[in-house]
């Protein structure tokens, strides 16, 4: 069983990651894409497919928490535990974001 702070710190990374998808799905970014995160730190907005700048800038500060996050994750937990955690957050934007799309064709 993982430690409290363990547990809440892959929490906080997850309830950032969710945030995050919600933003993507809002601006029609493809968050995988290489590049595209350091693009949205640089505040390059062209990788928007939909303009919604309040959701745009509101990301952008969601990955400037989640890469500290990321890091205090590697230290804390160990480089193989913080990868099993961003796996299981890459797995469930994917998730968000197909269902989005299935959603969308839906109406």
């Amino acid at each position: 069983m993982a430690k409290p702070t363990n547990k809440r710190l892959t929490d906080q990374i997850h309830a950032v990651a969710a945030e995050l998808s919600k933003l993507a799905i809002a601006c029609d970014i493809k968050m995988f894409e290489p590049g595209v995160a350091e693009r949205i730190l640089k505040d390059d907005d062209s990788v928007c497919g939909r303009k919604n700048p309040q959701a745009f800038q509101k990301m952008r500060k969601h990955l400037m928490v989640l890469f500290p996050l990321r890091k205090r994750a590697v230290d804390e937990l160990g480089a193989s535990e913080t990868k099993q955690v961003m796996a299981q957050v890459r797995a469930a934007v994917t998730a968000l974001r197909e269902a989005s799309r299935v959603g969308s064709k839906d109406q």
